[in-house]
């Protein structure tokens, strides 16, 4: 029934099939994109600042460094470094025993011997850079995936921790009333007051930077929202004939609060952790172009604003726009997903 009315949401349906496909790139982006070194980090400053579209024919060497397997799962999440090296070109010889070539745009003629090559009856690659390559030479599209993966995973694990958080303390609160709803206002309403930005930087500040430390930091300064609701629902619900019953039946605190008050207000609990996680991705996005998220090499969308908006005034917009229009089409898409579910979550409909 709730899923007939979300999908008659054409916009919540889309946005639904958009989040869809981006959890599904982020959970595989490293099988997808071209560029699978851990961090997508690999920087080749003789092709910086290409644009979209771009390709190029590359050499590839033996890795001056010996990379250990780390098992197919590894390499999903993390990435893996590859047992070769590759330089941009733009031509290539063979001449005796040695190989010549121009690096990409240079006159300079550079040699090695055929032994030092990768494979030797396959050692010239083309690739293409489907939404062109950074100041430093990095993929944007490999980072574009695997920062996108960032901003999802925060708003997950973000908002599991304020729906875990939010839910217990709206539901103490508004089931006990008296000095345990006192105590719990007190602290909502000091939590509420700071401003969620400043007070999440000194967290950062408080246990460090980083990927965890982000999830923390944002999960424990968006519950408040969420409890303030749900005490509100519970006083209501509290006092209707069906809690009435089960304390004259005499069933404990506990299942009054799991079996019967529980289930009528997952509804809104749903909903707020929906618009949570639209507020996790942006906090996100904001704390990493402040330099308080995500720290480098991890590609962060934030951080990749943080990086090109500079640029915006030169003849490589893209780098700032492809990141921001990511973040906004995240956020438009979690919040046409709330909107359905608020539609069919409605009883009075």
């Amino acid at each position: 029934m709730i899923w007939k009315k979300f999908k008659k949401n054409k916009l919540a349906l889309a946005g639904l099939l958009f989040m869809s496909a981006c959890i599904f790139t982020s959970i595989f982006g490293y099988l997808l994109v071209p560029d699978k070194t851990p961090e997508v980090n690999s920087m080749y400053p003789d092709i910086a600042l290409k644009k979209p579209g771009f390709s190029c024919i590359y050499i590839k060497v033996k890795s001056k460094y010996k990379s250990e397997y780390k098992g197919f799962f590894y390499k999903i999440f993390n990435g893996t470094e590859p047992d070769f090296e590759i330089i941009p070109i733009d031509k290539v010889w063979e001449k005796n025993d040695s190989l010549f070539y121009n690096k990409y745009n240079s006159q300079i003629t550079h040699s090695l011997s055929i032994e030092e090559l990768y494979n030797k009856s396959d050692y010239i690659i083309k690739r293409s850079n489907i939404l062109g390559t950074d100041r430093y030479g990095r993929d944007l599209f490999s980072r574009l995936i695997i920062g996108t993966r960032s901003s999802i995973a925060v708003g997950v694990v973000a908002v599991f921790i304020s729906l875990l958080t939010g839910l217990v303390m709206g539901l103490l609160s508004g089931f006990f009333r008296g000095w345990v709803d006192g105590i719990i206002m007190w602290l909502i309403n000091i939590i509420w007051s700071l401003p969620t930005l400043m007070f999440v930087i000194a967290l950062t500040f408080a246990i460090g930077k980083g990927f965890w430390q982000i999830f923390v930091a944002i999960g424990l300064t968006s519950w408040v929202e969420l409890a303030r609701i749900v005490r509100g629902q519970v006083f209501s619900i509290r006092e209707k004939e069906f809690i009435q019953a089960a304390r004259v039946m005499k069933f404990s605190n506990s299942r009054i609060l799991i079996k019967h008050i529980l289930p009528n207000v997952w509804g809104t609990v749903i909903i707020m952790s929906v618009a949570n996680f639209a507020s996790a991705i942006l906090l996100e996005a904001g704390l990493s172009f402040l330099g308080q998220g995500l720290q480098p090499p991890a590609p962060s969308l934030g951080q990749m604003i943080k990086e090109n908006y500079a640029f915006i005034v030169f003849d490589a917009s893209h780098l700032a726009i492809f990141p921001g229009l990511m973040i906004a089409l995240l956020v438009m898409s979690v919040n046409f997903i709330g909107n359905g579910l608020r539609d069919a979550l409605d009883v009075n409909d």
